[in-house]
Protein backbone atom coordinates (compact mmCIF):
# COMPACT_ATOMS: atom_id res chain seq x y z
CA UNK A 1 0.00 0.00 0.00
CA UNK A 2 1.53 3.49 -0.86
CA UNK A 3 1.95 5.70 1.99
CA UNK A 4 -0.46 8.40 0.70
CA UNK A 5 -3.18 6.39 -0.15
CA UNK A 6 -3.10 5.41 4.06
CA UNK A 7 -3.91 9.10 5.00
CA UNK A 8 -7.01 9.09 2.74
CA UNK A 9 -8.40 5.64 4.07
CA UNK A 10 -7.70 6.85 7.43
CA UNK A 11 -5.12 4.37 8.43
CA UNK A 12 -2.71 4.92 11.36
CA UNK A 13 0.85 5.46 9.94
CA UNK A 14 3.25 3.34 11.81
CA UNK A 15 4.66 0.53 10.71
CA UNK A 16 4.16 -3.46 12.46
CA UNK A 17 4.57 -6.55 11.07
CA UNK A 18 1.92 -9.66 12.64
CA UNK A 19 2.95 -12.51 12.95
CA UNK A 20 -0.29 -15.51 13.20
CA UNK A 21 -2.68 -12.85 14.07
CA UNK A 22 -0.91 -13.31 17.71
CA UNK A 23 1.77 -11.39 18.27
CA UNK A 24 2.57 -7.66 16.82
CA UNK A 25 5.97 -5.95 15.75
CA UNK A 26 5.74 -2.46 15.83
CA UNK A 27 8.78 -0.73 14.41
CA UNK A 28 10.79 2.38 16.20
CA UNK A 29 12.20 4.62 13.94
CA UNK A 30 14.54 7.72 14.06
CA UNK A 31 13.76 9.65 10.72
CA UNK A 32 14.83 6.71 8.48
CA UNK A 33 17.12 4.93 10.88
CA UNK A 34 15.47 1.77 12.60
CA UNK A 35 15.94 1.83 16.28
CA UNK A 36 14.29 -1.50 16.00
CA UNK A 37 11.14 -3.45 17.03
CA UNK A 38 9.10 -4.01 19.92
CA UNK A 39 6.47 -7.35 19.79
CA UNK A 40 3.60 -7.55 21.88
CA UNK A 41 1.15 -9.78 22.55
CA UNK A 42 -1.41 -7.15 24.56
CA UNK A 43 -4.83 -8.61 23.54
CA UNK A 44 -5.84 -4.75 22.41
CA UNK A 45 -1.97 -4.16 20.23
CA UNK A 46 -2.95 -7.06 18.27
CA UNK A 47 -6.76 -6.68 17.75
CA UNK A 48 -5.59 -3.05 16.41
CA UNK A 49 -3.24 -4.47 14.36
CA UNK A 50 -5.31 -6.96 12.76
CA UNK A 51 -8.28 -4.41 12.11
CA UNK A 52 -5.64 -2.27 10.39
CA UNK A 53 -4.44 -5.17 8.41
CA UNK A 54 -7.97 -5.99 7.16
CA UNK A 55 -9.19 -2.51 6.21
CA UNK A 56 -5.70 -2.12 4.30
CA UNK A 57 -6.01 -4.98 2.35
CA UNK A 58 -9.00 -3.63 1.04
CA UNK A 59 -6.52 -1.10 -0.57
CA UNK A 60 -4.00 -3.62 -2.06
CA UNK A 61 -2.89 -3.76 -4.99
CA UNK A 62 -1.29 -6.39 -6.93
CA UNK A 63 2.79 -6.80 -7.16
CA UNK A 64 3.22 -6.22 -10.61
CA UNK A 65 0.56 -2.77 -10.54
CA UNK A 66 2.88 -1.72 -7.35
CA UNK A 67 5.88 -2.31 -8.68
CA UNK A 68 5.17 -0.15 -11.90
CA UNK A 69 4.08 2.82 -9.72
CA UNK A 70 7.16 3.01 -7.16
CA UNK A 71 10.36 3.52 -8.68
CA UNK A 72 13.60 1.50 -7.63
CA UNK A 73 16.00 2.66 -5.38
CA UNK A 74 19.48 2.09 -7.07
Amino acid sequence: MESSSRTSCALPSGDFWLFDSRILGRFHFDGDRSLGMELTDHPTDVLIGCQVRDAAWHFALPYDTFHTRVPSRP
